[in-house]
């Protein structure tokens, strides 16, 4: 019996369990990204469709119409090397998911332990949503892949002046993927300094957020020297949003063009319309889409466990990365943009769902602890 448990808790040790992560992981991402290239080849582009315009008439990296620059860039890099705009949209987002997952795998492993980061990379690449958004050339990706870098390098305990500059970096590339990953960066800094007040570096975090509003601000001044406002593109989406949420998609209605604030959107029905909305948001993301998007339905046990244990392990940081990741979509998240169902697209929660799949494998992680734990003392306590 002592023999079986000491064989047991070898099987439970984080060795074994990590290793095989690592290969499913491979094997995961591989089959993802080639099933999606085999059905979603020929898919009807959406958010990029017009990203091939921008890129064709932009002269200079900020140049790029009504769309972030880093995107643009990217596939104006691509057109210069002869590829077919639409085939470079989707490489350069299936690049940008393989560089996500190997991201994933590495900081997850610093931060969380070997065997979570691990098996946060295995639940990512084998997310179809993952996949699909790839293919389809999705900002929300780029912009996670950025966020993620900021959020390991602003947050890296002990770190210095090096870290700092490379999370300001990592922050700007975020803002110019996506400039809402602007909220993101913001509320991960609050929340690091009203957690750790006594041990929050300062002088780090303003050189990281300097740094990172340094990289962004030629384009808001491009905005505002073409449009003369520093943000014309977001604001025009936000005057979307306002029409989609009053009148959906209605022939006829009688829509408004005229751009508007991020106040405005949010105070739009007063300041109790705001909260109610955001509380309506909250339910619909945890009720619908985010189950949706996570796809494999016995993950919540899995992230329920790593909750806990980030509040009883004390590993805040990620749990500011999943606040960050969700808080920026609340506003948006009861507007129903899909009329078949309701709700937002999922790609609105791509950044949630990493946060979730990474809190998953540390909850598996600390599950195998556990039990190696037991098992150990079980075999100790029978061979004595």
């Amino acid at each position: 019996m002592a023999e079986l448990q000491q064989k047991l808790a070898a099987l439970a040790s984080r060795d074994f369990p990590r290793r095989m992560a690592y290969l499913m992981a491979a094997a995961a991402l591989a089959l993802n990204i080639s099933a999606c290239w085999k059905v979603y080849r020929h898919e009807p582009l959406r958010e990029a469709a017009s990203r091939s315009l921008f890129a064709s008439e932009s002269r200079a990296f900020f140049d790029s119409g009504i769309a972030e620059p880093l995107p643009v860039f990217a596939l104006k890099a691509g057109m210069g090397l002869g590829a077919d705009p639409d085939t470079a949209v989707r490489v350069e987002g299936l690049a940008v998911f393989a560089l996500l997952a190997a991201v994933t795998f590495f900081c997850g492993r610093r931060r969380l332990g070997d065997t979570a980061g691990a098996l946060s990379t295995l639940f990512i690449a084998a997310n179809p949503y993952f996949g699909y958004y790839a293919m389809q050339g999705g900002s929300h990706l780029y912009a996670l892949l950025f966020l993620l870098l900021f959020w390991y390098w602003f947050d890296s305990p002990g770190g210095g002046r090096r870290e700092a500059l490379l999370a300001g970096v990592a922050g700007g590339l975020a803002c110019l993927s996506r400039l809402d990953a602007a909220w993101a960066i913001l509320i991960i800094a609050a929340l690091s300094w009203a957690v750790r007040r006594r041990e929050f570096a300062l002088k780090r975090a303003a050189l990281s957020l300097g740094l990172a509003l340094l990289l962004a601000a030629p384009y808001l001044g491009w905005q505002k020297a073409k449009y003369s406002n520093s943000l014309y593109a977001q604001e025009l989406s936000l005057r979307r949003w306002v029409n989609l949420d009053s009148y959906g998609y209605a022939p006829g209605a009688p829509y408004q063009a005229a751009p508007v604030g991020p106040v405005g959107f949010l105070m739009r029905k007063g300041a109790a319309g705001a909260v109610q909305d955001a509380f309506k948001g909250l339910g619909r993301a945890f009720a619908c889409e985010l189950p949706r998007v996570i796809y494999y339905k016995f993950l919540f046990v899995f992230i329920f466990l790593g909750v806990y244990a980030a509040f009883t392990l004390k590993n805040d940081g990620l749990l500011f990365f999943g606040a960050a990741a969700l808080l920026p979509v609340l506003p948006l998240a009861g507007i129903n943009q899909v009329p078949a169902t309701g709700g937002l697209e999922l790609r609105y929660y791509l950044w949630a769902t990493w946060a979730l799949c990474a809190l998953a494998g540390f909850g598996f992680q600390e599950i195998l602890v556990w039990l190696e734990r037991r098992l150990s003392g079980a075999a100790a306590k029978n061979k004595a």
